[in-house]
């Protein structure tokens, strides 16, 4: 039960979110530098292919199948129950299955590289050969990735949020200025590759030592327990179904704005959904936090998942709605300053309706995360398949009968939608979340009502403030529990937690 208390206080909790939070935006920050430069040494050609490198590190972490998150899961309940003594052989199962399926992906794609070059992609004659090897360099380090994944697992699940981040903030920073170096020399988009790996390599090597000083049980290898494969692969495989669901759902609105409207409109719409979507980092550094904290709490201490399920509600929808008001109340005056009155003009609308959408979103992160958490990642998979086809259906009638606020406005619907689904399953599932989930509703309705108000109000004094006003309720929500997170009476650090 210590154990459980320790590795979910508010204290550590709290430090992990902000270490989280610093290995997102601090590579995001060295990018704002580098591209440009990237963009003028190797052309826009070169670096169109170097952008798709970068997206293929992080798309093909699929190959993983969920194991690296499902290891997160499965070591969180036992270190919740404080049984540690089959660690070794889930653990080893784990790398053993990543391993074989990031072999699988590397396979895969080094076959398909040509096809993809001459083929999918526009690339020049002149690059094929140069984009060729790229892509198989990249093969090469698709079983080191996902490996990683699972290793990073484990530190999350011993809350080690801070040794991930200060592996995790130099890689990203490399991953920039790798291709910068590499500039210097040549710039061949393989070159650039062969410096991803590299730090993909020995950022393998660093995290696998750092998680050794948590889990001794990785300097002793062990076969594959097929006792321990069932577990992995079905919390994995429900998983892997909303990733690929959930980023599908995701991007059909710019191909529906695209093939109806055109790629004009599709400038419109992604520029403030990319904006509001920037946005969205810190809940996702608390719910990856929670994500273990939860399991471990679900195993062994059932009222602290009621807690940190509660809190951390609260934490992110008041830390995002003062953002989310702010960007919805003021739009027009900066879309206006920014881009222009054309710009504002189309813009506007789909500012508010994804406004709205995005703080309706904060309500259904903790229950689709407790519920993964809790061993039911089936119930989040199936709610996001049964929204595919009706979203689909929604997306193209609004798209033609009213562009592309139509589609904002689809999209809205069908994240409200999925909130209410997701709290509903997670009262269904866990009773004893009940009273937090009816409260978590009648959020999303007030919140609805509250921006349905403001929608309509056009004179800047009123607007702003009110978004003064939000702001003092938000800072009064939030300080009692910043206030307990930081006086808690349990010192983690002297019991060698952070």
């Amino acid at each position: 039960m210590n154990l459980v208390k320790n590795l979910t206080s508010g204290r550590l909790l709290a430090q992990s979110t902000a270490w989280n939070l610093a290995g997102m935006v601090v590579p995001m920050l060295v990018a704002l530098f580098a591209i440009p430069m990237l963009i003028d040494g190797m052309g826009k050609e070169r670096f169109g292919l170097l952008a798709i490198i970068w997206m293929g590190v992080g798309y093909f972490s699929l190959f993983d199948l969920g194991l690296g998150r499902a290891l997160t899961k499965l070591v969180s309940e036992h270190l919740g129950c404080e049984t540690q003594a089959d660690l070794g052989s889930l653990i080893w199962t784990a790398l053993i299955l990543l391993a074989f399926f990031g072999s699988i992906g590397a396979v895969a794609l080094s076959i398909l590289s040509p096809v993809l070059v001459t083929g999918l992609l526009q690339v020049p004659i002149e690059l094929h050969r140069e984009a060729i090897a790229a892509f198989r360099i990249l093969a090469v380090g698709i079983p080191f990735v996902i490996i990683t994944a699972g290793i990073v697992g484990l530190l999350h699940a011993h809350q080690r949020f801070g040794t991930v981040a200060a592996i995790r903030v130099p890689l990203g920073i490399v991953t920039f200025a790798g291709p910068l170096l590499t500039l210097q020399f040549s710039p061949s988009i393989a070159l650039a590759t062969m410096a991803l790996l590299a730090a993909r390599l020995v950022a393998l090597f660093v995290f696998f030592v750092a998680t050794n000083t948590v889990r001794p049980e990785l300097t002793n290898p062990e076969w594959l327990d097929r006792s321990q494969v069932r577990p992995l692969v079905s919390f994995g495989g429900w998983l892997t179904v909303t990733n690929i669901i959930g980023p599908l759902m995701t991007y059909l609105d710019r191909f529906f704005i695209g093939a109806i409207l055109g790629l004009t409109a599709v400038a419109y719409y992604v520029t403030p959904y990319e904006i509001l979507s920037r946005l969205q980092m810190l809940p996702q550094a608390i719910m990856g936090v929670m994500f273990p904290a939860m399991a471990s709490a679900n195993s062994g201490d059932k009222s602290r998942l009621v807690k940190l399920y509660l809190h951390s509600s609260t934490v992110i929808y008041w830390s995002m709605l003062p953002v989310t008001s702010c960007i919805f109340l003021l739009s027009p005056e900066a879309l206006l300053v920014w881009l222009g009155e054309d710009f504002r003009d189309e813009a506007v609308p789909v500012v508010h309706w994804l406004a709205t959408g995005w703080i309706i979103n904060t309500l259904a992160r903790p229950a689709l995360t407790v519920l993964q958490s809790t061993g039911r990642p089936d119930l989040v998979a199936k709610a996001h398949l049964s929204e595919l086809i009706p979203y689909l259906g929604l997306l193209w009638w609004f798209a033609a009968n009213y562009g592309i606020t139509g589609v904002a406005a689809a999209w809205s619907i069908r994240i409200v939608a999925d909130s209410m689904i997701l709290n509903a399953l997670v009262a269904y599932k866990l009773p004893i979340l009940r009273n937090q989930v009816l409260r978590t509703c009648k959020t999303a309705v007030l919140t609805m009502m509250l921006f349905g108000t403001i929608w309509v109000v056009e004179p800047l004094t009123i607007r702003v403030t009110a978004l003064f006003f939000l702001i003092g309720i938000a800072v009064l929500m939030l300080l009692p529990i910043i206030r307990k997170a930081w006086q808690s009476s349990e010192s983690t650090q002297s019991r060698g937690i952070v």
